[in-house]
């Protein structure tokens, strides 16, 4: 694990993040997942142009077979933060295709778990994401895309992600978990 502080505010990274059961479960409900277009990253009219592709989720009947066991893994790292399932907002997965624009945005009133979930990627491909400090404009942290990376910080953090180039996959995946602060 590493953690980056700027303030109060913390990213903190897991590798292999979830075992390889789950890992591969996860992968083929987002492979087989029906995904909308239209989520923004953005409030900012000009940016509506750029729509991400994603799938939203919530805590319910039909998505707790696959849900539970992904937030019984990520709530014992929420633990200091007093987070519990109840607290669980929504998730998204979030698909990213070569070349597409990301904005720099924030989610100011929730703790964020981040995970890449493709099961493979080669470094060269891209698709890191970046941190912001306050000011929008320097670099508090680069994150590189690695298979079953966890990634949880304060929502509040500026970031972005950089979309991978031609090189790599056609789709970049990322399963994001948002659990309400108290």
């Amino acid at each position: 694990m590493e953690s980056k502080t700027d303030g109060i505010q913390m990213i903190k990274k897991y590798d292999n993040f979830f075992p390889p059961s789950i890992q591969t479960r996860l992968f083929g409900y987002i492979i087989t997942s029906n995904y909308a277009i239209g989520w923004d990253d953005s409030t900012e009219v000009q940016h509506r142009a750029h729509p991400n592709l994603h799938r939203r989720f919530i805590l319910e009947k039909d998505s707790e077979w696959w849900l539970n066991p992904i937030l019984e893994c990520v709530l014992p790292k929420l633990t200091d933060k007093n987070i519990t399932k109840e607290d669980f907002k929504e998730g998204y997965f979030n698909l990213t295709k070569p070349c597409d624009i990301n904005f720099i945005h924030n989610h100011p009133d929730c703790y964020v778990f981040l995970h890449y979930s493709n099961c493979s990627w080669n470094p060269e491909w891209g698709g890191e994401t970046l941190f912001y400090k306050d000011n929008g404009k320097d670099v508090l942290d680069c994150n590189p895309y690695v298979p079953n990376r966890g990634v949880i910080f304060d929502g509040s953090i500026l970031h972005t992600i950089k979309a991978q180039n031609t090189l790599g996959p056609s789709y970049r995946f990322t399963t994001s978990l948002f659990f309400n602060k108290k």
